[in-house]
Formats: structure tokens, C-alpha cells, sequence
């Protein structure tokens, strides 16, 4: 039968000195801390990547990690429920770490189903499989917009670096004040703050889609009320799908500079987090 003890045994009689038992706890350690995230991340997997190709990915950053993390953290391996608990916290902060950079990709795509709500075009709808959610047609288009902005910035590399250095600001062999004591946490005054800004997100991409309806909305009241015999009513449809899609398009410049500041505000928190988390 398969042993930790008798298979170091065996591997001593060859001159190869190695603590399996440490070797399978760390590098589980690393790799829950990975596959987590790419659980919520979209430009590293999300629903539609299969199962096996995301294992693969947590997989090889955890070859490429092993060795610098193994040597960092010389803490001898606890067991029973220290061990359990370990575990755990690498789902938590690899779920936060996740979900840190990927709420404003939600507050994205939230601006275009708010342009469509508004041009009354809500109802036409498509499945958006990175999100695993139904979105409206400039929800996806937002989204999609957004993630070749996140690439081209080279946000998914500043990401992995900050991966590296999560390694330092929260070993994997050490366990946080927030799992013992988690009220009034800095840590979870920001993801409150996260999910708070999602909202201001979402008003400030779609503002000039906004104001620019509710001004064509307010010159048809006042149409209505100078000449009541037009049907201002079915007017209002052709009326805000076109200044709709014209303002939308119009200020795809505006919407990628304001894009590249959310983003690095989000790679700033993300470097927060993990100041936070060991605090």
C-alpha cells in the first residue's frame, strides 16, 4: 500500500532526501489558490473554458510557482483542522482576488444593458457565455470592448505580477486575522466599496447615452403638449434607437479612456487586497 513514510524510504536508498507529505500541502495550497481564481477571472477562463483547461492552467502556474513558494515558506506543515482551515482561506482569497478584478467587468456590461433599457431595446437579449448570464445586445458589445482594452493595456500580465507577489503579502502556511476576528476588516470595507462603485461604474459609461435620451425625451413631452395630434408615443421608439446607437457610438472614445481608468483602479485594488487581507 501506498505510504508518505515507506516511499521516502525507498527514494532515501537512491540519495533523494524529499518531505512528500510537505510537497503535496504546499503545492495544493498553490494550486487551490489558482484554480479559484480562474473561476471568476474572464480573460483566463470563466464558464465557457472546459474544466480540464483551466485544471491545465492552475496546473502550470503551479510548476512555475512551486519552487520560489516551497523555499519561502519553511513553517512546519500543521494537520487536522489547522491544515482544513488552510485550505480554506486559499479559496477565500483566491475567490476575493477573483472577484476583485472581475466585478468591473460586470459593472461594464451593466452600462450597455442600461443603454439598451433606455432605447427600449432591453427585451432583445443574448446569451453572454464569459459571464454565464443573459446580457442585451451593447451589454455583450461593452463587454467584449472592455476585455480587448483590458489585454491591450496589458492588464493580464500586471495581474500575474501581482499573483507573484500575493505569494509574499499572504503565505500560503500562515492564516489571517479575518478568519478569526472579521468585523470591522479593512478588507471587507473594500468589497463593500467594490460592489458599491459597480453602480458609478455603470452611470458614468452610460451618461452620455443617458442625458442624451432624456433630452430627446423631454423635447417629445414638450412636442405633445404644443401639438397633441402627434403620436409622440410611437415616434419615441425610432427616436431613441437612433440617438441611442449615435451617442453610444459617438463616445466609444470617451468610454475607452474612462475603461483604462477603471481598470487600473481595479489593479490598485487588487493590490490592496492583499495588503489587507494578512492585516
Amino acid at each position: 500500500m501506498f505510504g508518505f513514510s515507506s516511499t521516502q524510504a525507498y527514494l532515501e536508498k537512491f540519495g533523494i532526501h524529499a518531505d512528500l507529505f510537505r510537497y503535496l500541502i504546499v503545492g495544493g495550497l498553490i494550486f487551490t489558490r489558482f484554480f479559484i481564481m480562474t473561476q471568476f477571472v474572464p480573460f483566463w477562463g470563466g464558464r465557457p473554458i472546459p474544466g480540464r483547461v483551466r485544471i491545465s492552467l492552475s496546473v502550470a502556474f503551479l510548476i512555475f510557482f512551486f519552487g520560489p513558494v516551497y523555499e519561502a515558506n519553511t513553517v512546519p506543515v500543521p494537520g487536522g483542522g489547522i491544515l482544513f482551515v488552510m485550505f480554506m482561506k486559499e479559496i477565500l482569497f483566491g475567490m476575493l482576488m477573483g472577484l476583485s478584478l472581475s466585478i468591473i467587468f460586470y459593472g461594464i456590461q451593466s452600462a450597455g444593458n442600461m443603454i439598451d433599457n433606455q432605447r427600449q431595446l432591453a427585451n432583445a437579449r443574448i446569451f453572454n457565455p464569459a459571464l454565464g448570464g443573459q446580457s442585451s445586445l451593447f451589454g455583450v458589445f461593452y463587454y467584449q470592448f472592455s476585455l480587448v482594452i483590458f489585454l491591450t493595456l496589458g492588464g493580464h500580465r500586471m495581474f500575474i505580477a501581482a499573483l507573484a507577489r500575493s505569494f509574499q503579502f499572504v503565505p500560503i502556511m500562515s492564516l489571517p486575522p479575518v478568519m478569526l476576528h472579521p468585523a470591522d476588516h479593512p478588507m471587507i470595507d473594500l468589497m463593500i466599496r467594490l460592489a458599491a462603485n459597480t453602480l458609478l461604474v455603470t452611470l458614468q459609461l452610460a451618461a452620455p447615452v443617458l442625458v442624451a435620451i432624456f433630452i430627446a425625451d423631454l423635447i417629445l413631452g414638450l412636442t405633445n403638449r404644443v401639438a397633441p395630434m402627434i403620436n409622440v408615443f410611437e415616434m419615441g421608439f425610432n427616436i431613441k434607437g437612433f440617438v441611442g446607437n449615435l451617442l453610444a457610438y459617438l463616445s466609444i472614445p470617451l468610454v475607452f479612456y474612462q475603461m483604462k481608468v477603471f481598470f487600473l483602479q481595479a489593479l490598485d485594488n487588487v493590490e490592496k487586497l492583499m495588503r489587507y487581507f494578512m492585516k
